[in-house]
C-alpha cells in the first residue's frame, strides 16, 4: 500500500516543532520515564527561533529541532530530536551531514518524518547505517490543523 504525503512548508516544519515539542516532550512532573524523574530537564525548541545550541566538538553550535537539556548540568542535551521534510529526506547526503553530528553528541535520537516518507526514511537509515535513530515516527496534520504522530 502507498503511504499518503503530505506537503510540509518550511510554516508547517515550524508548527510542527512546537507540537511534536508539546505533545512528546511536556513531561508531567517532569517523569521523562515511567517511574524517572528528571527535575532539571527541559525542553527547547529551535524553530522559528534558535533557542538552544548543542556544542560540537569540531563544528561548533548545532541547532536540533528540539533539545531536552540537564539545566543542571550546563545544558547537556539528554535527547535531541529532528523534525525532517521531505527536501532533507531526498539526498542521502543531507541527512548525514544534519543528523550524523547530532547523533554524535547525544545519543537518544528522534526522527520524526513526513507521512508518507517512512520507508525511504527507514531504507536510508538501513542502506548507509548512519543517524540511527533511537526512535523514528511520522508526523502530518489533519483538516483541522491537528498534528498527528505515529510511531513506526
Amino acid at each position: 500500500m502507498k503511504e499518503k504525503k503530505q506537503v510540509i512548508t518550511p510554516e508547517l516544519h515550524d508548527r510542527a516543532v512546537q507540537k511534536i515539542a508539546e505533545l512528546m516532550f511536556t513531561f508531567p512532573g517532569q517523569e521523562f520515564t515511567p517511574g524517572v524523574f528528571h527535575p532539571s530537564w527541559v525542553t527547547f525548541t529551535n524553530a522559528p527561533e534558535r533557542k538552544m545550541p548543542v556544542k560540537h566538538r569540531w563544528m561548533g553550535d548545532l541547532y536540533p529541532d528540539i533539545v531536552i537539556a540537564d539545566t543542571e548540568a550546563c545544558n547537556r542535551p539528554m535527547v535531541i530530536c529532528e523534525v525532517a521534510t521531505e527536501d532533507e529526506l531526498a539526498y542521502e547526503e543531507g541527512i548525514q551531514a544534519k543528523y550524523k553530528p547530532d547523533m554524535d553528541e547525544c545519543s537518544i535520537f528522534h526522527l520524526y518524518v513526513p507521512e508518507g516518507s517512512a520507508c525511504a526514511a527507514a531504507d536510508l537509515i538501513l542502506d548507509y547505517r548512519y543517524a540511527i535513530p533511537t526512535a523514528l515516527y511520522t508526523y502530518g496534520f489533519d483538516e483541522k490543523g491537528e498534528i498527528r504522530v505515529t510511531p513506526v
